[in-house]
Order: C-alpha cells, then structure tokens, then sequence
C-alpha cells in the first residue's frame, strides 16, 4: 500500500483527528473496508440498513469527516455510505494512484459492488462532484439521481487561484497558509470549526494525496442521451468559478436538471450553508 505520510507519527496523528471529528456526526456509525484494484476503499455507513442507499463523495483533502453537518438529516431518509476518495486524505489505503476518469470510475463501480450496492443516489461536493458525475456519466444505471455540490470542473474550467491558494498549504505544511485557503474557500473571516479545522491541519502538516486525476471540463457530446435526474447546488458567491455560467451550460447538457443557487454561499456551502443544502437535497431526493 502507499502511504500519503511522511511519517508514521503525523499519520497516526491524523487518524486520532479523524475518528475525534466523527463524533460531530451525532450518530452510531459503520466503519469498514472494501477490496478494490486501486487499493482498500474505507466507508462509513450511518442510518438503518434496508432504507434506499445515498452515496456521498468528499471534496478534495476534506474526507468522510467533511459530512458531519448533512449527514443525520439524510439518514432519515436513506442509508448514508460515506466514501473515502482512493489517493486523498482520508483512510483508504492506495495500492495504486487513480490516474484518469477511467480508473476513477472503475474504482467507483467496484466499490458500490462490494457493498452490494446495485442502484444508489450518488453526491458529491466539488472533486467529489466531479468523480460523482464521472461516474454517472460511465455508468448512468447504477444511479438513481444524481446531486452535484460545486463540482469542480465538469462544467467550466477552475480559476487559477485556487490552486494558488491550494498548493502553499500543501508544499509548506503551515498552519497559516492551510487557514488562508480554507477562508478563502468558504468566504469567512474566521477558519473552519475546530474539530474539522485539526484534522484538515493534520493532513496538510504531514501528507500529499496521491490522486492524479485532474478535475476537467467534461466534452459536452458526453451527456448525449444522459438521463440521470440531477440537482446542481452553487454558491452565490462561488470563488473556483462563476457560478452563473456554470449553471447556464449545466442546462444546456443535463435534461432533466434543477439547479439551486444558494445567496451569500461559497466553495464550502455543504458545511457553511448546510441547512439550506440539506433541504434542497432531501427535497429532491423525495421528489
């Protein structure tokens, strides 16, 4: 297996943030590995067995752990699967780097198989937007609606400055530069609460995620005859790209497609504005 550490002392420091964060999901929970061709894919399952699946895909550096403030609303309704991304801060363990939207979606399809999970709805929040549109897009019958939170890419290329902001975090390990980005990408003064904040820190400090594939603009003659009801949630105030124009040409590709553009949000709506978004997906999930 590939380890994103440098050293074994941050990692295990990391890991202790992680379950500690887990605590905020105010729920009993699943926590379990499944085999895969890229590595052992960890997932959190919480809400009762036997309800319809909703599989959720975290943003870039963020892991399962980013769900806390979604994830007991949804589990009323369904049986939430938490995924850790292959390569990306979190605990799945990497025998192989994810090197194009090919192997991301076959990744993605051989771990919904070893949980047995034949048909499910499918979310993501922004690199995991993107990984979760992949893969409706590769294999649209193996999900039932579709929920895309800021997915980075898929629809219009990233602003240059969130990698400006990204990647001093990443390559200097600071506390500081890690603050920087997280405000600039959920349009605070202030960092993120604490208990997230400590384990973003953590992985930052100590680990580079080992996820090759790039979050692109995705060729418009690819959703030909797509049919996966789908709902966009942006931010107003959007920082990775406009949000407008990124909600005009998802309507131009997606058939059958709602989009919710929340006032005042930004690249971290699914945690700042969670209530909003939480009625907007539970809405539409009923629908």
């Amino acid at each position: 297996m590939i380890s994103l550490f440098k050293d074994p002392t941050l990692e295990q420091e990391y890991y202790r943030c992680y379950d500690k964060t887990l605590n905020e999901f105010g729920l009993p929970f699943e926590s379990r590995f499944v085999p895969t061709t890229f590595g052992e894919t960890h997932v959190l399952r919480f809400g009762e067995e036997g309800k319809k699946p909703l599989v959720l895909l975290h943003g870039m550096t963020m892991s399962s752990a980013m769900w806390y403030p979604n994830v007991k609303p949804f589990a009323q309704d369904r049986t939430v699967y938490a995924i850790d991304v292959m390569g990306d801060f979190g605990k799945s363990r990497p025998a192989a780097p994810l090197k194009s939207r090919q192997e991301a979606a076959r990744w993605l399809l051989e771990t919904l198989d070893a949980l047995k999970l034949d048909k499910a709805d499918l979310a993501g929040h922004s690199m995991g937007g993107f990984l979760a549109l992949n893969f409706s897009l590769s294999c649209p019958e193996r999900v039932s609606k579709l929920v895309l939170y800021a997915p980075a890419g898929s629809f219009h290329k990233i602003n240059l400055k969130f990698f400006a902001k990204i990647f001093p975090a990443l390559i200097f390990h600071s506390e500081r530069f890690t603050d920087k980005a997280f405000i600039w990408l959920s349009g605070n003064k202030e960092p993120l609460e604490p208990a997230i904040r400590s384990l973003i820190v953590a992985a930052y400090r100590g680990a580079m995620p080992q996820l090759h594939v790039v979050p692109s603009v995705i060729p418009p003659e690819e959703f030909r005859g797509f049919a996966v009801p789908t709902l966009l949630v942006v931010g107003e105030k959007e920082v990775i790209y406009p949000a407008g124009k990124v909600a005009e040409t998802a309507k131009s590709l997606i058939a059958d497609l709602e989009t919710r553009v929340i006032p005042g949000a930004s690249h971290s709506l699914t945690m700042e504005h969670a209530g909003i978004v939480n009625e907007a997906t539970l809405r539409f999930l009923r629908k």
